[in-house]
């Protein structure tokens, strides 16, 4: 029996075949099932499947991202129960890429389930959406509808969506009169994204949440946007309610960028909506310090988040000193991605973790973040504190380093490869007085 070389060719595999097939005057499927049986496979599928795993292997690719091409569903389940990362997968796609652009449904539906995240590009960019809509899978409507999440199936929250991104002030008072539930009920995702095991702070949404444009579904907000929520306001917003918006707005670059942000925080705030401590860590963790500013002059309480992420030093050590651990380590991640290089400095004296994943963009060490900054002085900080530069980003399976090459981050792509130069192989930890 012949044996397959250390790196079969599909290719070359496939060559083979039609040699066999004219040399034996066999049909082409006939020649490649004997090829198969020759080479110890049940059949020319198997051994395609085995080549392709060589390959991916070869790659660097996961086994997860193998087993979704080969179509392979139960694998697929296997690995994910066992732990396996949905959103790495490799050869510049994520599983759910390769699952959007082959099928089934079942598939896709599994990946979402355990966290796979649409918004994740590959490396020409494109959305798993995107790839679905090229895609030649038997179900391919059907994917699409799943990934698409701006579709809404009920007609008439439809329609009050269009007319509050219109700015249509008088449809939608029309829509809301007609129908009061509008502002009450949920708008209804696929069951995939209810059972994922992932944070979705979109998750079924309420009318009034589209206030804030966030996640970004249309390119502008209406220049009426806060008439369009005194509307929705008048006709009774519930509590809860507020403070969801309060904190899309807050978060909310659309808000921000097009001048809208202050105007719609003041109304909330006005209506009755409370900034809860999780949404001004991701208001710290995205540079959002006028809103925080807003906060403060409205009443809000000073915090070792907020003070981190505006620089405040001379306040900071006494909040830091009566904070726990995850306040500290918040404070700590706010201060790196906002470049405060004393603040953070004060938060690692005050017990904070260098290598832990942040409370805010969690997939990512504070070293990935400042890698992305560009930022030398804190890159030399965190160094110095004994941040190891082999950690993996949960989302993409970058190092720091990776993260500074990917960004076009030069001068930090430099540094850090200075550093694993001189650590060694077995040492990626650099230490020295911060």
């Amino acid at each position: 029996m012949p044996t397959l070389p250390a790196r079969p060719s599909g290719e070359h595999l496939r060559k083979e075949a039609k040699r066999l097939a004219r040399d034996r005057s066999l049909q082409l499927a006939d020649a490649q099932r004997d090829l198969a049986r020759d080479y110890g496979f049940p059949s020319w599928s198997a051994l395609m499947r085995h080549v392709e795993t060589l390959r991916a292997q070869r790659a660097g690719e996961t086994p997860l991202i193998i087993a979704v091409r080969a179509g392979d569903l139960d694998e697929v389940r296997r690995l994910l129960d066992a732990g396996a990362n949905p959103r790495i997968g490799g050869g510049g796609e994520t599983p759910l890429h390769a699952a959007a652009r082959r099928g089934p449904l079942a598939l896709v539906e599994l990946l979402i389930s355990a966290g796979a995240v649409g918004w994740q590009p590959d490396a020409k960019g494109r959305t798993p959406l995107e790839i679905a809509r090229t895609s030649r899978a038997r179900d391919r409507n059907a994917i699409v509808a799943l990934l698409d999440r701006t579709h809404i199936a009920d007609p008439s929250f439809r329609a009050a969506v269009a007319a509050l991104q219109h700015g249509d002030v008088a449809r939608l008072a029309a829509l809301l009169d007609a129908e009061p539930r509008l502002l009450h009920d949920r708008i209804q995702d696929p069951a995939a994204y209810r059972a994922s095991n992932r944070y979705d702070y979109f998750l079924d949404p309420k009318l009034f949440w589209f206030i804030a444009n966030n996640p970004h579904r249309v390119d502008h907000l209406p220049a009426n946007i806060v008439e369009v929520a005194r509307t929705m306001l008048e006709r009774g917003v519930e509590r809860a309610d507020l403070d969801a918006a309060l904190a899309l707005v807050m978060t909310s670059q659309s808000a921000r960028d097009e001048g809208h942000q202050r105007a719609l925080t003041e109304l909330l705030l006005d209506a009755g909506a409370t900034p809860v401590p999780d949404v001004m860590l991701v208001t710290a963790g995205q540079r959002q310090t006028e809103i925080l500013r807003l906060l403060l002059a409205r009443g809000v309480p000073m915090s070792p988040v907020i003070a981190a992420t505006l620089g405040e030093v001379d306040v900071l050590p006494a909040l830091l000193a009566d904070a726990d651990h995850d306040t500290v380590q918040a404070a700590f991640a706010t201060a790196v991605l906002n470049r405060h290089l004393e603040a953070a400095r004060l938060a690692l004296d005050a017990g904070a973790d260098v290598d832990a994943f942040l409370p805010i963009h969690p997939h990512s060490t504070a070293l990935h973040q400042a890698a992305d900054n560009d930022d030398l002085p804190m890159l030399r900080l965190l160094l110095a504190r004994g941040a190891h530069t082999d950690i993996l980003d949960t989302m993409w399976g970058g190092t720091a380093r990776d993260w500074a090459e990917h960004g076009g981050r030069l001068a930090a792509q430099t540094l850090l490869e200075e550093v694993m130069r001189e650590a060694g192989p077995s040492d990626a930890k650099r230490r020295g007085d911060g």
